[in-house]
Formats: structure tokens, sequence, C-alpha cells
């Protein structure tokens, strides 16, 4: 591969909203990603295409909007057997053979690889189609060997079988009948307290690093016999995620359970401020981690003529709108990414310095990838910025691996009758369309759409809709709009 053809490195951080970095405004100190980003192109107002991991990669990487995916589109709390929960994937969301970016940048002879800490951006999902080269670190959780050596093995593998799972909870719940309702209440919040804090400690919630440092060691040693140029490393950073380590900001344990939350079991007005503080470890943590990725690339030869991109996959929301971390309605806090876009020469930052206000998708960077394999533009621009409309669409919720046991017990458990509720809120379909400032949210439920002016109000609290029924027409026809030929 000649050596005019610039490396392309992508580098998603997951869970990591636009506000987090000094170029959103962020006080946050990111010195390594602050100082780049102070010489790139930075989108002010990009957006993820979807709520969560799953739907955005699959998005990016087949250049489709997420509502036009049918895998996507199912309703998970209705299906909770075929879908994701959180330790084992049961969906191949993308095909085998399918022309995803990868592939289509194999065809045009460069090298591809994906490192990925993340159980859903892997071959298990299909997620990982088309890679030429792929690396997980351990801290992939869906890792047999891994769940062989916990201690909540036996939870995991129950939750992985549908029929022993089940058959089991109903035994269980015939037994319960015979629980007084407050006993049985109490006792399954014991069980969920019980498995929470056994899957942080095992899951390592309470490490800064969740597979930065040795993700880079592989990034390194994959590095070091590549060629000068033609080489797209895509590199998946875990540590924005939840499952933050609030064991360094507290002494006192401190629930992560997003729905103890807003089922209203739990008060996070004395938990939330410790939770984004942890965050801000990780955060800082992470910062030094891309500090060090900066530095081997360099050595490596690989930032003699290169393309980087740093963008976030979702946001995260701490009780804005009444949200607790993703996989949530599609307002700002959790749709709203960065995206900044840096060219390197024999090494060299490039100044590009620019600022780019008008809304683009993560799933535009598809098409611009491409362009820059064959040689089109060297800089992420051109069909990013021409997008009439932006599109981010939540599907629902993925957390089911307890619906069939909330289902069995919510008679009789006030706490499961709560969290139930609370996940049948957030389950329903809603797209937010963009369209310079203005910003509409319309939920397929019959709930009244929502529009606001994203400039003037940037925390989304004044609601234009019913001053401006025309742009609300608009916005929901192009969100309402379907493809000639919808693919799986």
């Amino acid at each position: 591969m000649p050596s005019s053809r610039p490396n392309i490195i992508f580098i998603m951080l997951d869970t990591a909203r636009a506000d987090y970095f000094g170029a959103y405004g962020s006080n946050l100190d990111l010195p390594n990603i602050d100082r780049l980003s102070k010489r790139s192109a930075v989108y002010e107002n990009a957006v993820s295409p979807g709520t969560y991991t799953a739907s955005s990669h699959v998005s990016l990487f087949t250049g489709r909007r997420v509502a036009h995916i049918r895998e996507l589109m199912k309703d998970k709390m209705k299906n909770p057997d075929e879908h994701i929960d959180p330790f084992l994937v049961k969906s191949r969301l993308i095909k085998p053979g399918e022309m995803t970016l990868a592939k289509k940048l194999n065809y045009l002879g460069y090298s591809t690889a994906l490192f990925s800490n993340n159980p859903l951006v892997t071959r298990y999902t299909g997620i990982a189609e088309g890679f030429s080269y792929l690396s997980y670190t351990d801290s992939v959780a869906i890792a047999s060997q891994k769940m062989k050596k916990m201690k909540i093995r036996a939870p995991l593998r129950l939750v992985g079988s549908d029929l022993f799972r089940n058959r089991i909870l109903e035994l269980s719940y015939l037994v319960s009948r015979f629980i007084p309702r407050n006993s049985l209440d109490r006792l399954y919040l014991r069980l969920r307290d019980k498995l929470n804090r056994e899957y942080a400690q095992e899951s390592m919630y309470y490490c800064l690093d969740q597979g930065a440092s040795p993700t880079n060691r592989l990034v390194h040693n994959y590095s070091k016999g590549l060629p000068s140029g033609g080489n797209f490393l895509f590199i998946n950073y875990m540590e924005a995620h939840e499952g933050y380590p609030t064991n360094m900001v507290s002494n006192d344990y401190v629930e992560q359970d997003k729905w103890l939350y807003l089922s209203g079991i739990l008060d996070p007005r004395d938990s939330i401020g410790l939770i984004k503080l942890a965050r801000d470890r990780r955060m800082e943590y992470l910062d030094r981690q891309l500090g060090n990725l900066m530095r081997n690339l360099k050595t490596d030869g690989l930032l003699d003529n290169a393309v980087i991109i740093f963008a976030g996959d979702h946001g995260q929301g701490f009780l804005e709108h009444g949200q607790m971390y993703h996989n949530m309605f599609p307002y700002n806090e959790i749709v709203r990414v960065p995206l900044i876009a840096a060219k390197f020469e024999n090494g060299r930052q490039v100044n590009t310095r620019e600022r780019i206000h008008e809304p683009v998708s993560i799933t535009a960077l598809h098409d611009t990838i491409l362009d820059i394999g064959f040689g089109k533009t060297d800089v992420v621009d051109g069909s990013v910025r021409r997008e009439p409309y932006v599109f981010s669409d939540h599907t629902g919720i993925t957390e089911v691996w307890d619906t069939y046991l909330l289902k069995l017990i919510k008679g009789r458990s006030s706490s499961a009758d709560a969290i139930y509720r609370a996940k049948l809120r957030q389950n329903t379909f809603a797209t937010a369309v963009y369209k310079g400032d203005y910003k509409l949210i319309h939920y397929r439920n019959g709930r009244k759409a929502e529009l606001y002016n994203t400039a003037e109000d940037p925390g989304e609290r004044c609601d234009l809709a019913k001053d401006m029924a025309e742009t609300v027409r608009e916005l929901s026809r192009a969100g309402a709009s379907r493809p000639t030929g919808l693919s799986s």
C-alpha cells in the first residue's frame, strides 16, 4: 500500500458525552485530548445515531440509520430471550458477509484492525464483521474463560439459558406464594443488592482501568511492523462507561443500579454526586492512556501520515430529564457526543483548527472515511456537513435480562412492580431529528413531540412544539421517512 494513503485511526470513547471535554466547555482536566483538540476540527453538534453501543456501532459500520435496521428495531421487552442481556449476546447484529466499512476499506487495499474492550464490539455480535485483525482484552466480559472464574457464574448461566432460567423462576415463584408480600419484597431487594455488589466486584467496577492499558500494549505490538500508510485502526475504550470507581470517592458502598433510582426505590440525591466524581476519575485516567497511545503511534510511525478521529458512540445521563446512564430517550446528554478530527504529517499535528456548528451524525463518518481511503479528502469533512437532517433513534431498552422475573412477581412485590414500570416507560421507540439549531423528539407511543432550539436552550428545557407547528410537521415527516430498499 503506497504511503500516500493516510492511516485512519478511529478512537471510539464509549459512553463519552461531549461536555466532558474542554473543546465543549468542560473544566475537567484532560490535557492530552484538550491539547490535540485545539489544533483539530471540532464538530460542536455531533450526534450519535443510537442511544447505546450496539446501535451506534452497527449504524457507523453499515452506514445505515438505526431505524432502518430491522434487527435493532425488535421490542426487547417482548422478546427478552432473543436479545442482549448484561452478560451474553443472543443476536448477531451484522450478518456474515455484509459490506461493512472495514470490508470496503479492505477492498481499497487498507489493512483493518479492531481493538475492543467491549463485549458488544466483537465477532460474537457481528459488529467486528469485515476486520482482518481482531484483538480483545481480558475485560471483554463475554469471554467464556472469564465467566468460568466468576463466583456468580451460576446466575450468569441461568440468565444465558432460557429454558432452565424460566423453569427455575417459575418454581421459585410457586414457592414464593407462601411468603408474605412484605417479606417477598425485602427478599427481592436483598437478592438484587447481592447480585449488584458481587457483579460490581468481579467486573472491575472499582478499577480505573477498564482495558485501556492492555489495549495500548496490543495496539503498540500490532503497529510495530505495519507499513507507513494504508492502515485503518478502530480502538474502543470503555473507561467512560458506568460501573464507576466510587470506592475512590467514598468509604461507603454506592449503588449504581440505575433502575433502583429510576423506579423511585432509592433516592439518587445522596449518590449521584459521588457517581459523577468517580466518573471524572475515570476520564482523567483515560486521558493519560490516550496520551500514551498517541506517543506509541508516533514511535511506530503511524503519525507520519494520518487522520485521527476521536468520537463517542453515545452519551450518558445523570438525571437530566429524569434519565440515568444511556439507552434512554435521545436528549442531548444521551446523544450529543464529541467528534474531533486531527491530521498528522511527519509525526506532528497539522493545524486544521476549525469549529463546525451544523449538526452531523457519527454515521456520516462511514462515507467520509471511505472518501479518505479513495484519496478524495484527508480530513473529516465533505459529506459529514451536507446532511439536511440528522437522526438519533432510541429503539427501546436492552436491559431485559430480568423481564421474566419482574413479570412473575410484580403483582406481589412493590419493588419489582416499580422497576418493571420504569423499564416500560423507556421501552418505546423515539427519534430525535436535527435541522440547524432545531431538534424534534418524536415518540411512537403517542407521547407529545418536543421541539427545542439547541443553540439558545442547550439543556432542552423550553419546549417550542406548541408555537412552531410547521417545524414540528416538517421534522416529523423527515424522521418517519423510509429508505427505498430496506435491508436487514
